[in-house]
């Protein structure tokens, strides 16, 4: 009987730092994100965070200016992470300059701030992305759907391959 719960507790043991090396770093950043009040208040935004690697995540994030005009905009990404801090950056072909972004994590929120003045990311007019994100859950978003309804999956569509033409 005492080497059965001996195998038991090495069974359980090696099960449980199997799933911990198995666990993307990540993960702690996974979930929706969201802010405004409604979309007739002024701007509203949703980004959804997904754990691609240790030190990345790919983010989807939806925005609108609100009314009158109702001016949105959304963008594909990925982002390094160190220390709950990363930058985005990208640029358009069509863009003078660049779209640059850091996003700081902290256990209920995400910050985005634009820096270098780069606010080139393809919304509409007086739409952007800075401001303080409340997380709205901590579930893994597989995938997400664009303002056209089309669905795309993280895991199989990565950012660069979303943009080609």
């Amino acid at each position: 009987m005492k080497n059965i719960i001996i195998l038991g507790l090495l069974w359980l043991s090696f099960t449980s730092s199997a799933q911990t090396k198995n666990k993307i770093l990540t993960v702690k950043y996974a979930g929706e994100y969201s802010f405004g009040t409604g979309i007739e208040k002024g701007r509203v935004g949703t980004i959804y965070i997904y754990p691609e690697t240790d030190n990345t995540i790919l983010f989807y994030i939806d925005l609108n200016r609100g009314a009158p005009s109702y001016n949105m905009g959304s963008l594909y990404g990925r982002v390094k992470i160190t220390n709950n801090i990363g930058v985005f950056y990208t640029k358009f072909n069509y863009a003078d300059n660049g779209c640059k972004w850091t996003f700081t994590f902290t256990q209920n929120s995400l910050t985005i701030k634009t820096f270098d003045n780069e606010y080139e990311c393809g919304f509409g007019h007086a739409v952007y992305a800075d401001g303080t994100f409340k997380r709205k859950t901590t579930k893994i978003q597989n995938s997400f759907k664009n303002s056209e309804g089309t669905e795309t999956y993280f895991n199989k569509t990565k950012p660069e391959e979303y943009y080609k033409d």
